[in-house]
């Protein structure tokens, strides 16, 4: 697959499409899970297997229970698209057991965020779309605004969405085109050096996290520079790093991306309003994007 190519249409999804809910990482608050499925099955079919709930300590059920449910998902021709219940922990755990080429000739979008990362990976090895976006558990509290965006992203593959954000290196390009990709910081950092790290090559690469205090931020990223990851993308987007307050040091979050790219060759957003926070705007991966000073403008 070439690095820079935009991947094609997946599989449509509208009103009454057949969506195949799995819980490939965490357990989730049972509450939450009803909810948000109560509303998805106003405008949707909404399926998924009576041990969803099952729990093996930080998993949603053993190895094997999560990766059956996935791949059955993936192989079921009645499914239009895969909604992930919640992240966690576990997908990485998953990944040797999935096939790019059974995903590619699925061509289905997966949607979720966080641990859903690795998944978002394999999707794009396989060059098919997928969406970064509120899950199960998080639907059935969202706001009527994330939740029109969330119907927008899935059903319209050709939304655009732009937005005003801080430009970090105002030394550096300041314009860049690409396919746009990314996730989770902490789960991206842990394929390096795996056979599941994405393509990256002319990517608008987008990042975002929750919990990491400022030096592990850094880690990450010197585990990522030193990999070579930055070497050949077009531009990196900043999402957002909560609860990651400074320790007793002072250093902040945004001292941390100030030092890694105040001086890089490629544009740096930050303030792009996804990743853990309640008003989470779902993103495609996948699709192209464009950056042009401090905007960043994207085609689902």
């Amino acid at each position: 697959m070439p690095s820079e190519q935009i991947f094609s249409q997946t599989r449509p999804v509208g009103p009454g499409a057949h969506l195949r809910v799995i819980a490939p990482a965490g357990p989730f608050n049972r509450e939450s899970f009803d909810s948000g499925i109560e509303w998805l099955r106003q405008r949707y079919q909404v399926t998924f297997s009576d041990d969803i709930y099952s729990k093996a300590g930080y998993f949603a059920g053993n190895d094997e229970r999560r990766l059956s449910e996935l791949n059955e998902a993936i192989a079921d021709p009645e499914v239009d698209a895969i909604l992930c219940a919640r992240g966690g922990f576990g997908c990485t755990r998953l990944l040797p057991g999935l096939d790019e080429g059974a995903v590619a000739r699925a061509n289905k979008t997966i949607i979720g965020f966080s641990d859903i990362t690795a998944l978002h990976s394999l999707w794009a090895r396989a060059g098919v779309r997928s969406i970064h976006a509120p899950m199960v558990a998080s639907l059935g509290r969202a706001s009527d605004g994330i939740r029109h965006a969330w119907v927008e992203s899935v059903e319209n593959q050709n939304e655009f969405s732009s937005w005003e954000l801080e430009l970090v290196n105002a030394s550096g390009a300041d314009a860049a085109e690409g396919r746009f990709f990314g996730g989770n910081l902490a789960v991206l950092t842990a394929l390096v050096g795996t056979p599941y790290a994405p393509p990256l090559d002319g990517c608008v690469l987008f990042v975002e996290d929750v919990g990491e205090r400022p030096y592990r931020v850094d880690r990450m990223l010197t585990t990522l520079r030193q990999a070579g990851w930055f070497e050949n993308i077009a531009g990196l987007v900043l999402g957002t790093f909560t609860e990651g307050d400074p320790g007793p040091d002072g250093i902040a979050v945004d001292d941390v991306f100030g030092s890694h790219f105040d001086l890089a060759p490629f544009p740096v957003l930050k303030g792009l309003p996804v990743g853990h926070i309640d008003e989470n705007q779902p993103v495609s991966f996948g699709g192209p994007a464009q950056i042009e000073m401090n905007k960043l403008s994207l085609i689902h």
